[in-house]
């Protein structure tokens, strides 16, 4: 065989496991995702609740500091009622009172209602926060184990890459580029012998003089169906 073509022949080699060695790194991160996705999920719905909790701290506290407020504002309208005079308006400042005193029950009763939520979603962070650590505890082994794998894969993939170069700049710069160029191209692969007068990828026939050209590999020939380099096999 030409040497040309021997030299092509490794070069082609050498591409094929470097695109099966990138398909084999192509399923790492999914599989990564995959291990990660149920402690993600909880992560995120124990930040919910971790918001969820200053929330209603903060909301209880408003509702504390509006009771407060009001407080005052029922000690103001009881030291006035004390000088009132007329029945009327001292029928209508009880009124007023009364309507404050219940807007203070109000508020105090929903500040302590959501001081309960905030408490029952303490207590649930508890569980989660410790379920997320279980969880934890069961990931890490595999996704170790991928990470180690993945790291394997990528030096395996470094070393062929500069085996490529190696091999890239024994040949022929022109015979380099068509390589490249069809190698590019639809075909799986860029190089594919004469078979019984056939091209070896696509199995159309070739005519004579091409046959005959191919055979003697004074120049690369193309597959006119399929755009291949062939070679003749010794």
């Amino acid at each position: 065989m030409n040497e040309l073509y021997r030299t092509l022949l490794d070069l082609q080699k050498i591409d094929q496991e470097i695109a099966e060695r990138e398909t084999s790194m192509s399923r790492f991160d999914p599989q990564l995702r995959e291990i990660d996705a149920p402690v993600h999920a909880l992560e995120q719905e124990i930040e919910g609740a971790r918001t969820r909790v200053t929330e209603l701290r903060q909301q209880s506290s408003k509702l504390e500091q509006a009771a407060n407020s009001k407080r005052e504002r029922l000690k103001a309208y009881e030291a006035r009622i004390e000088k009132i005079r007329s029945v009327r308006e001292e029928a209508a400042s009880r009124t007023e009172i009364d309507l404050v005193r219940r807007a203070i029950d109000a508020d105090e009763q929903e500040a302590l209602d959501l001081m309960e939520q905030s408490t029952r979603t303490d207590l649930k962070l508890d569980d989660q926060q410790k379920h997320l650590e279980k969880l934890r505890a069961e990931a890490e082994p595999r996704k170790q184990e991928l990470l180690t794998s993945r790291q394997q894969a990528e030096e395996e993939l470094a070393v062929l890459r500069d085996q490529r170069n190696i091999q890239a700049s024994r040949i022929d710069k022109n015979a380099l580029h068509l390589y490249e160029r069809v190698r590019r191209g639809r075909s799986r692969s860029a190089l594919a012998p004469l078979k019984g007068g056939a091209c070896g990828n696509c199995f159309n026939m070739v005519p004579l003089q091409e046959q005959a050209d191919i055979r003697r590999a004074d120049s690369i020939k193309r597959c006119e169906a399929c755009g291949v380099i062939l070679y003749f096999e010794d």
